[in-house]
């Protein structure tokens, strides 16, 4: 059946507020970066810290990266995150860049920004965030997670230094492809908009003829 143009004025209208969104708290400020990382960091970094890897003897610690204002040799610019690996009886303590913007800030953005120009009240929109944001953060800790147990494991070495195939195929099908970080949040705030648009609709929904059945918004 083809939209009314009423309808598709709605819906172009919804889709370039969501880019304007997007463009608006998506731009790299440096300022909103650092804030991001620092808060995402003193969140996530006692979780991580307080898991143990390689049968309890690797260890993995969260830090922002530090933000030069003059780049120096070996830096990676895309990273805002460090995290530090250790192993017990082992001195040296390799250092992974992590990307917070691209795989957390970014994600979670999407997702609230598609929620926000959903057609659903406020409250069903509150909704939405309290069960999405929650679902998104934990799915990036969850993606660095299993990069770290990847690492561990020797996911870095030669080829035939993983022993673990599936492993190796979940992080490189899952976590790799930069296109999942920002499919995920999409379909997840389809997900959670279509169970609130039916629920609502279900809820204004007149009562059948003679039902005492009261309507509560």
């Amino acid at each position: 059946m083809p939209l009314r143009p009423s309808d598709r004025r709605q819906v172009a209208a919804r889709v370039a507020g969501f880019l304007l969104l997007l463009g608006i708290a998506g731009w790299p400020w440096p300022t909103v970066r650092r804030a991001f990382a620092a808060t995402y960091c003193a969140t996530a970094g006692p979780l991580l810290a307080g898991t143990s890897f390689s049968g309890g003897a690797g260890h993995a610690r969260l830090v922002p990266a530090p933000m030069r204002s003059v780049r120096q040799p070996g830096d990676n610019v895309t990273s805002d995150a460090v995290v530090e690996l250790s192993i017990d009886g082992n001195p040296g303590h390799p250092r992974l860049g992590i990307n917070l913007r691209r795989d957390a800030y970014l994600p979670l953005l999407i997702l609230v920004s598609a929620i926000a120009v959903a057609p659903l009240r406020m409250r069903g929109k509150t909704i939405c965030w309290l069960i999405g944001v929650p679902v998104v953060l934990a799915g990036s800790l969850g993606a660095f997670l299993m990069l770290i147990i990847w690492v561990f494991a020797g996911g870095l070495g030669p080829p035939d230094a993983l022993e673990s195939k599936a492993l190796d195929l979940a992080v490189r099908m899952l976590i790799e492809p930069p296109g999942n970080r920002f499919i995920a949040p999409l379909v997840l705030a389809a997900l959670l908009v279509l169970g609130r648009l039916k629920r609502e609709h279900r809820l204004l929904a007149p009562a059948p003829a003679g039902s005492d059945v009261r309507v509560v918004g």
